[in-house]
């Protein structure tokens, strides 16, 4: 699997377990100690329960948006990505099809539009388990 190029200074789009309002995730605490928080953001796509965490997938419906918090990555951005990648089930030790897959979206913070890496679900959901609101609860 060819990893995606990641820069100090990229941003990540983040709507779950890794939400800044998220407390007491090992993985959460990683990524704010190594980034900046920007605030909250949006973006186009399908929020689901998967279990006790979400997962988006793209949608081009101007209705379905996902709510979440956007990060700068820091000086050592490939090394914590590395880090989440693991969390979010992407690369060895696991088995292709990964659970979810890191890709550039737009993501919409305030008035800006801003190219963020987002772990996009890779599996079959159940439409019943969408969150219409777009807003992932612990």
């Amino acid at each position: 699997m060819t990893e995606p190029t990641v820069q100090p200074g990229d941003y990540l789009f983040v709507y779950g377990t890794l939400m800044q309002a998220i407390e007491g995730n090992e993985m959460a605490q990683l990524l704010h100690a190594n980034s900046t928080h920007i605030g909250t953001a949006t973006m186009q796509g399908r929020l689901y329960k998967v279990s006790y965490y979400p997962g988006v997938i793209d949608s081009d419906l101007p209705n379905d948006i996902v709510h979440g918090d956007l990060f700068r990555l820091g000086d050592n951005a490939a090394k914590i990505m590395k880090r989440l990648d693991l969390y979010e089930d992407i690369g060895p030790p696991f088995e292709a099809p990964y659970e979810y897959r890191r890709v550039l979206r737009p993501v919409h913070h305030g008035d800006k539009a801003i190219q963020a890496w987002v772990y996009i679900y890779n599996w079959q959901l159940s439409e019943d388990a969408r969150i219409p609101d777009g807003k992932f609860r612990a």
